[in-house]
């Protein structure tokens, strides 16, 4: 059995996350048949909106400071950091919650549906949660320690999974996604802080403020210009969806979430696998190297030769397979998914290698980047808004981030090259 498993460091990493992820993935894809019967696509409509706002919001309680983690020689300096993001997480998302006092009804309205007012008073939990998991999902991923976060994911999955079932059963309409999902993340980040306490402790137990205020300062950077570029990133992510609800209907918004729902998955699954490792390796390589240029070859053609069979079969049977799986009424999702194989094809590959933007520092390029993304989504649909409807919308999104990600590709391959900063 041991000659069975892979020998280098690398690989066994890989399979390790993959093996967590692998489980945590399939546990979603295997009941989404099941919840498509128990919700509507206006109920998953009104979840995604939830989860945009959510997933925004969440960018700013760290500070970005997460990504830092990675950075220092010392691990007693990445802890601080990390103590440091955390804190944040905690402060801020009590500021969200006197945001969302007062003006959930306004944001509401502004989102198009003024029944998600009430759920917006959650958000500041979903953005704490998020907040302390990234943070400490950083800190294992620095210390090589993947079986903490295949657990983790694995934990958050099955609790998800088993709390939006019962809601669903219960007829408890579209809170009961919300409820699973915050289940789920509390359960996720309970088992991760346990496992690093018991590991960790030690070193958790002399930090000391002074420290992580000195190192805000020196990696102020990620704060000063990630905020805004992964705020402008994430908006990217999640416009689609409030642009559907907003320009469209939320049942669009609905059937684009479960296209996403599925092909997240092999993004999940693969990529984030290997986009985890490469992260670690290639921050290590390049502080002492100067560049990682063979570690981003390596990564790259990995992720080339795993993902053009699958993509290319999910072209050709999306509409039929969806209308298959998960009841008639959802073959327009399987319509969105043919619509972005084309798109996610390239996310697959190019997402995992731009943590190149973080490890070579080139925060300003990001900020540049993110907010050109941003623009062509708002674009792309204000497009497809006047000359049709949300289908023309998609193709016309899809097609666009086709080149913006080769564009993408092209620069995180020259940044692996090069030790320059700007």
């Amino acid at each position: 059995m041991r000659k069975l498993l892979p020998q280098s460091a690398y690989a066994r990493n890989v399979l390790t996350l993959m093996t967590g992820t692998t489980l945590a993935q399939a546990i979603p894809i295997a009941i989404s048949p099941i919840l498509t019967r128990l919700y509507s696509p206006e109920e998953f409509g009104r979840f995604a909106l939830y989860m945009a706002v959510a997933m925004i919001a969440s960018v700013l309680v760290t500070g970005r400071y997460e990504l830092a983690i990675l950075l220092p020689r010392h691990d007693r300096d990445a802890l601080h950091i990390t103590a440091l993001a955390m804190a944040l997480s905690v402060a801020i998302s009590a500021v969200l919650l006197l945001v969302v006092i007062f003006l959930a009804q306004p944001i509401a309205a502004l989102l198009g549906d003024a029944a998600l007012a009430p759920w917006l008073y959650w958000v500041p939990a979903s953005t704490l949660l998020l907040g302390v998991y990234q943070s400490l999902n950083y800190w294992s991923n620095r210390k090589a320690q993947y079986k903490r976060l295949a657990i983790s994911r694995t934990v958050q999955s099955t609790g998800v999974a088993l709390a939006q079932m019962t809601s669903g059963y219960a007829g408890s309409g579209a809170v009961g996604l919300v409820g699973g999902q915050i289940t789920g993340q509390v359960l996720a980040t309970s088992v991760l802080a346990r496992l690093i306490w018991r590991e960790d402790h030690q070193q958790i137990r002399v930090l000391r403020p002074a420290r992580s205020l000195a190192l805000a300062k020196k990696y102020i950077n990620f704060p000063k210009y990630l905020i805004v570029a992964h705020g402008f990133n994430t908006a990217s992510g999640q416009m689609p969806v409030l642009l559907l609800s907003a320009l469209f209907s939320t049942t669009a918004a609905g059937f684009f979430t479960l296209t996403q729902r599925v092909m997240a998955a092999p993004m999940a699954l693969v990529a984030g696998a290997l986009g985890d490792v490469f992260r670690q390796e290639a921050s290590q390589a390049y502080i002492h190297q100067g560049q990682c240029k063979a570690i981003y070859q390596k990564t790259f053609k990995r992720l080339l030769l795993i993902s053009v069979v699958p993509f290319i079969v999910l072209f050709f049977v999306a509409p039929a397979l969806f209308a298959w799986v998960f009841g008639e009424q959802w073959r327009v999702a399987g319509e969105y998914a043919q619509i972005l194989t084309p798109m996610a094809f390239l996310q697959f590959i190019t997402s995992p290698l731009s943590a190149m933007f973080m490890i070579a520092e080139k925060q300003k390029l990001d900020l540049l980047w993110q907010i050109f993304l941003l623009s062509l989504v708002v674009v792309s649909f204000a497009l497809g808004k006047f000359f049709g409807g949300a289908t023309d919308a998609l193709k016309i999104f899809s097609f666009v981030y086709c080149v913006a990600y080769g564009v993408n590709g092209a620069m995180t391959y020259h940044f692996a090259k090069n030790n320059v900063r700007t």
